[in-house]
């Protein structure tokens, strides 16, 4: 019996937990958030508790997590909550939906999200604990530092480099070649030419 803890309750919960619900590699999932939201449910799975009962669980047999609080200006939360999940013992997963589409020589770390309709091109890096969102494209050799988040509908053209922590707003371009550095935010609909 293999058991997932979903750290975060919000919309982002929402957008993992849609791919999730559609495969069969979890028998049980629970979500744990801040204590006002215990007892609430997310798409038919319930708020049992806050991060304070991340041993609580390993201990009883929930031995794999994922991060599901997002991040748009800082990912101190994502950062904070992988931390308390690992020093508990817990293994990350990656959910991938099955409508993304994902070059066979992509490279992943591990606790990422790719939504709906995603696209990862040939010889791509993906680093550990990226949120790739629904519609997004990243064509041939890039790559993706630590919890970085690419948008909605943005494009990474081939070979980019995004930094650790960035944020790459919803239908944001970033043309060929570009580095964007660490902790970078780049907004919606931004056309990046030079970084």
């Amino acid at each position: 019996m293999k058991k997932l803890v979903l750290l975060g309750a919000g919309g982002h919960c929402e957008s993992v937990l849609g791919s999730i619900l559609q495969g069969q590699e979890f028998d049980d999932i629970v979500i744990l958030d801040r204590p006002e939201k215990v007892g609430q449910d997310v798409m038919g799975v319930s708020v049992v508790g806050t991060d304070d009962e991340l041993l609580y669980l390993y201990n009883r047999g929930y031995h794999y997590a994922f991060v599901t609080a997002g991040s748009i200006k800082s990912t101190d939360l994502r950062r904070r909550l992988y931390g308390l999940a690992v020093e508990a013992g817990f293994h990350f997963t990656n959910v991938i939906d099955r409508t993304a589409i994902l070059a066979r020589n992509v490279r992943l770390g591990n606790g990422i999200f790719i939504g709906k309709k995603a696209v990862i091109n040939s010889g791509t890096v993906i680093d550990d604990q990226v949120i790739i969102n629904t519609g997004a494209i990243i064509e041939h050799d890039c790559s993706v530092g630590a919890f970085s988040h690419v948008s909605v509908g943005a494009v990474l053209c081939g070979s980019v480099k995004v930094g650790q922590d960035s944020f790459i707003g919803a239908n944001a371009t970033v043309i060929q070649g570009q580095e964007i550095q660490d902790k970078t935010i780049i907004g919606a609909g931004e056309v990046i030419r030079r970084a």
